[in-house]
């Protein structure tokens, strides 16, 4: 990217000391100089994860679709107003963070080759280069998955490939999706043949290793609707990573409400208070139980795994220790509660669907485990307010019992199951996509000796309907839904975002209340301050 005032400043300024920028400052770290072991390389590498980020990913597919409503603390912005130009913040902040990824990856890629290894480092050095060109094909398939019209058309529009570390002069054209998809296969193959990273155990799942890159391919021919490769890695996933769904079971305490007992515990003694244990034998006692449980063997694995107590189903994460910016904080000021802050809740339409039974006794602990136990529910939502309804979002409740930081969850098993629904239902083997979707469903259950019944699809528009919204409460404020309702919407016979009245009233957000699925915003525009600089085409329907 070019900046032509910048430099004809600098020009300006230096104009008469071109010999001494050409010195050699003692002390200079270069890349002869940085480059010289594997264990710099391995420094680099980790500054290069540092760089990867999906956050706001995650909070523009919230705030665009049907996830979120305004929060008592929020202000509604332009996102959820579906005001989408070309000077977005979101698409501006998804595109030049994905770059600075790429660019930090590349810069290690290329300094790497000024070091030779020895017979005993060759393993390791080809591993930080496997590390470094994933990153480099995950930031360019999460480009192409917010700023390409149609992934499944390898000859449209995609964006700039860029496999090695440009000048500041030069412009870079969009490439095709095909084209970028052919780095990034080669990236992956690469990565698939030189990674030596553990694949179970300590940390595994905050770096690249196979299973990531299988679970990467699996959603990676999704989007691409190559539905054999798509299953495939799924397959290899499911059944080779070691990796299970993670369970919802646990002893229920006394006085854990069921959906039916939604309303009996607002307002209940300790509901505003985070750490002040409740009364015993209250439903706010049971609820401040299964907080505190988190963190022992006897908890339900699902909940350990959003306060980053275990791995859970994860297989891939981006960490984030308790120094770093909390990503909750995105939708809760301070902490996940009522005295948080809030700046979105949940959206009202989301939240119905996990007070809806799961079948034959079964209950949904999605309901428990992503939202705050100080929530209000208001028993006449069309007349809510931001103050008298606030569905306190909790899937990033923070670790160790301290609001302070989440680790990002990027590929979990239960996407795998997802995908190969997907598949199944394509091959129209509707009996397998049932019991993949049972399989989920079951795995969210907390009622000991219960059994989730299989759906039944009779076509496969039903089966789209059902993979689609089970998509949509187990992946919420995980980066899907955005991207999910513009490639199955059509399949699954939606026709846009889902918001409740209330959601977009409250935040003077409801012209339009919703778009369609196939409205130009389900593409982001390519930013305005990369046309300033490069002169590339446009996406359809942008505007400055």
């Amino acid at each position: 990217m070019k900046k032509y005032i910048i430099l004809f400043l600098m020009t300006v300024s230096i104009y008469s000391c071109n010999d001494a920028i050409d010195i050699v400052q003692d002390g200079e770290l270069n890349n002869d100089a940085l480059y010289t072991s594997v264990e710099n390389m391995q420094l680099v590498l980790n500054d290069v994860y540092g760089q990867m980020s999906t956050t706001n990913e995650l909070l523009l597919s919230s705030i665009l679709t049907d996830e979120v409503g305004l929060g008592e603390a929020g202000f509604p912005g332009d996102t959820h107003s579906f005001q989408i130009f070309s000077t977005n913040g979101s698409a501006n902040a998804i595109w030049f963070q994905k770059y600075q990824a790429i660019n930090r990856a590349n810069r290690l890629i290329e300094g790497a080759a000024l070091y030779t290894p020895n017979d005993a480092e060759v393993d390791e050095y080809n591993n930080i280069l496997a590390q470094a060109r994933a990153i480099r094909a995950f930031c360019h398939f999460q480009l192409l998955t917010y700023f390409s019209t149609d992934l499944s058309d390898d000859d449209a529009l995609g964006v700039m490939l860029v496999d090695y570390v440009p000048s500041i002069e030069e412009d870079l054209p969009r490439s095709t999706n095909g084209e970028v998809f052919a780095l990034i296969e080669s990236d992956l193959l690469f990565a698939e043949n030189n990674l030596t990273t553990a694949t179970s155990g300590g940390t595994s799942w905050y770096y690249f290793n196979t299973n990531v890159i299988d679970a990467m391919r699996a959603r990676m021919y999704l989007y691409r609707e190559n539905y054999t490769l798509a299953e495939l890695y799924a397959d290899n996933v499911i059944n080779n990573s070691g990796i299970v769904l993670a369970s919802s079971m646990f002893t229920l305490p006394a006085n854990f409400p069921t959906s039916t007992d939604e309303m009996s515990h607002v307002g209940a003694a300790g509901a505003t208070s985070l750490d002040a244990a409740p009364p015993t034998g209250t439903i706010q006692f049971a609820l401040y139980q299964m907080d505190r449980w988190t963190a022992t063997s006897t908890s339900p694995m699902y909940k350990k795994m959003w306060v980053d107590a275990d791995q859970g189903e994860a297989i891939f994460s981006l960490g984030r220790p308790n120094s770093s910016t909390n990503f909750g904080s995105a939708y809760n000021t301070n902490n996940s509660s009522a005295t948080g802050a809030p700046l979105w809740d949940m959206g009202r339409n989301l939240f119905d669907l996990y007070t809806e039974p799961l079948g034959n006794g079964a209950q949904d602990f999605r309901r428990w485990a992503f939202v705050d136990r100080s929530a209000t529910i208001s028993t006449d939502p069309l007349n809510a307010t931001r103050g008298s309804e606030n569905i306190i979002i909790d899937k990033y409740p923070g670790k160790d019992g301290a609001h302070s930081a989440n680790d990002i969850k990027v590929f979990r098993m239960s996407e795998m199951y997802f995908i190969k629904a997907e598949a199944r239902v394509e091959a129209n083997d509707f009996d397998s996509a049932e019991s993949l979707i049972q399989d989920v469903r079951q795995a969210r259950n907390y009622i000991s000796g219960t059994t989730v019944p299989a759906p039944n699809y009779n076509d496969g528009t039903e089966a789209y309907a059902d993979i689609l919204m089970e998509r949509y409460k187990e992946l919420c404020f995980e980066g899907h839904r955005y991207i999910d309702l513009k490639r199955i919407g059509a399949k699954a016979g939606v026709s846009g975002t889902n918001r409740f009245i209330a959601d977009s009233q409250n935040a003077s957000a409801e012209n339009p209340l919703n778009i369609s699925i196939g409205d130009y915003r389900f593409t982001l525009p390519i930013p305005q301050a990369e046309l300033n600089v490069n002169s590339l085409p446009q996406n359809p329907g942008a505007t400055y």
